[in-house]
């Protein structure tokens, strides 16, 4: 009997994928069997180290009948990559094994995987063999069951089957919705596939595996399952671009042979009664868990809100140190905001904010609740007020978009919002590949905001500390003659003393960094602005830990042109 070839996706684990070579080494096929291995390229430069290794690595694979490697020029994403590798495979070949490179096997997977393939390949009905069973109640169930549909951790197939492969999610739900099949199709409504259909239709997720799912349903097509696991996935440690937490989905494999594969070709009712079930268990489970993350988050929230936020002067100490006499002495002894590791904890976690899986995001930890700054909201909205419901608003130093995602229920109530950002390069990078769109721009420089999109207000919101020259950076604004400046979050001092430049350090629950802080002086800064602005409105902001000497108060400070 011809082996079938496999094909293993591969990204920037190398120790995961070095883990699954390893294991389909245990089978006595694999030295018979075609490896085709597809290398995606970096999704950004801090994946790249990552990426290479791997791709060292698989280089270095021998001991299969024959290996080929396709190394992406370019980053693809676990779906295309999937969908245009298994594709290019089947045209070369009748039978095709994939795998991802965080799906371990068993000894006995590549036996079971061709010998399916083998017995079922001129079988019309039969969508695909499938080496994971989900930890349901086994209890009186053959040793492998056909369930309909389809399924994708260690999942082997045929170019006939593959061929009817519908991708587009739109046409897949018209046609679930038009026969009256969403309900089974969810399991009798346990899980929610239809749900994860709709947010890959609009664009909210990427994955393939709903769709060849929902394509084999449709079909009325089954997918042989084994009654225990011959695959173990282990990337559910959150190393992963499409994982989670959920370890107990897959605990272990067998190492047991299978040698029963059924004649009879038909959904096992009560297999796929256990799965239902189990899904149902699964969202019960699933909401005691969350009602319980919610308080622990809760707890969490209020427990960094004291350490962030609140004015706990016996711990200062733990958050500022120093005095230094310019700025560049303190940068020397930081390790700054412009880390990659930080960026990347701030995109995703802003990720979800934009698409509605988690409501609110503050230095890349997130919450189940939105903590407004009031004087910020109001200020926003009695300026749209000002000009027919319309904003258009710089916000300097914005990162990528916090406080426009935390604002955004009331913003999206006005006729006109226009929303630039002003970051460091790498954020303005980050921003527009992942976040830009009609409201929200991202820019390198005041100018380049002002001269596309002419904000009539800019937002210095928990920033302008944060600057080596500030001054030179409000000189640009006096330039360009906003109506209306306004500082949020800012620490000034109300004493005679004029600046005090400290070192910040970030709580490592939120990330690891030191970062320097100028504390300037309320009457200086007034001053400056004074000959073209005119305070407009002044608010206490949100208490922080800040120095206890230094006569700190926390301010959002609304300053109108003249």
């Amino acid at each position: 009997m011809t082996n079938s070839p496999i094909v293993i996706f591969v990204y920037n684990r190398p120790e995961h994928t070095k883990r699954v070579i390893d294991s389909l080494f245990t089978n006595l096929e694999s030295s018979d069997s075609d490896l085709i291995i597809y290398a995606d390229y970096a999704k950004n430069d801090s994946h790249i180290t990552k990426v290479n290794e791997v791709r060292s690595y698989i280089k270095s694979i021998t001991g299969f009948k024959s290996i080929q490697i396709i190394e992406r020029e370019r980053n693809f994403g676990l779906a295309k990559s999937i969908l245009s590798g298994v594709t290019d495979v089947l045209k070369r070949f009748e039978t095709v094994i994939v795998l991802e490179d965080d799906i371990v096997v068993s000894p006995f997977f590549l036996q079971y995987m061709n010998l399916g393939l083998k017995k079922y390949k001129d079988v019309e009905k039969v969508a695909s063999i499938h080496g994971y069973n989900y930890p349901i109640d086994t209890k009186g169930l053959k040793e492998t069951f056909f369930i309909k549909g389809a399924d994708c951790w260690g999942w082997g197939t045929w170019k006939r089957v593959w061929d009817q492969f519908e991708t587009d999610g739109s046409k897949l739900l018209t046609e679930l919705e038009d026969n009256n099949l969403l309900e089974e199709f969810n399991y009798g409504g346990h899980f929610k596939f239809s749900e994860m259909l709709k947010k890959q239709i609009e664009g909210k997720n990427d994955s393939w595996a709903v769709r060849w799912y929902a394509s084999m349903f449709l079909l009325n097509k089954v997918t042989l399952y084994p009654k225990e696991s011959l695959i173990q996935n282990i990337g559910l440690d959150s190393s992963g671009t499409h994982c989670n937490d959920d370890d107990f989905l897959s605990p272990s494999f067998s190492n047991q042979r299978v040698a029963y594969f059924p004649d009879k070709i038909e959904n096992d009712r009560v297999a796929r009664k256990r799965l239902s079930e189990y899904f149902e268990s699964l969202t019960q489970q699933k909401n005691r868990n969350e009602s319980k993350v919610r308080k622990i988050i809760n707890l969490l929230y209020r427990k960094l809100f004291r350490l962030l936020f609140n004015n706990r002067r016996e711990k200062e100490q733990d958050y500022y140190f120093g005095n230094f006499s310019s700025w560049g002495e303190a940068v020397k002894l930081c390790s700054g905001y412009a880390s990659e590791v930080i960026l990347e904890k701030v995109k995703n976690s802003l990720l979800k904010v934009k698409n509605g899986e988690a409501v609110y995001e503050r230095d890349s930890v997130l919450f189940d609740e939105i903590h407004y700054s009031m004087p910020l909201l109001v200020s926003l909205l009695y300026l749209a007020s000002q000009h027919e419901g319309k904003l258009n608003l710089l916000d300097f130093g914005g990162s990528l978009g916090s406080t426009y995602f935390q604002n955004r229920k009331f913003l999206n109530g006005l006729s006109i919002c226009k929303w630039s950002i002003v970051e460091q390069q790498h954020f303005v990078k980050c921003g527009i590949e992942n976040f830009q769109d009609d409201t929200l721009n991202f820019f390198n420089t005041i100018k380049e905001a002002v001269d596309t999109n002419k904000p009539n207000v800019i937002l210095f919101s928990s920033t302008i500390q944060y600057l080596e020259d500030p001054f030179e950076i409000l000189s640009q604004v006096l330039e360009h003659n906003f109506d209306f400046i306004i500082f949020d979050r800012t620490p000034l001092i109300y004493s005679d003393k004029t600046e005090h430049i400290m070192i910040q350090k970030v709580p490592e629950e939120i990330y690891k960094a030191e970062i320097p802080i100028r504390f300037m002086n309320h009457f200086s800064l007034s001053t400056f602005l004074a000959k073209n602005y005119e305070v407009f409105s002044e608010f206490d902001a949100d208490e922080e830990i800040f120095p206890v000497d230094l006569e700190i108060k926390n301010k959002c400070i609304i300053f109108k042109k003249a």
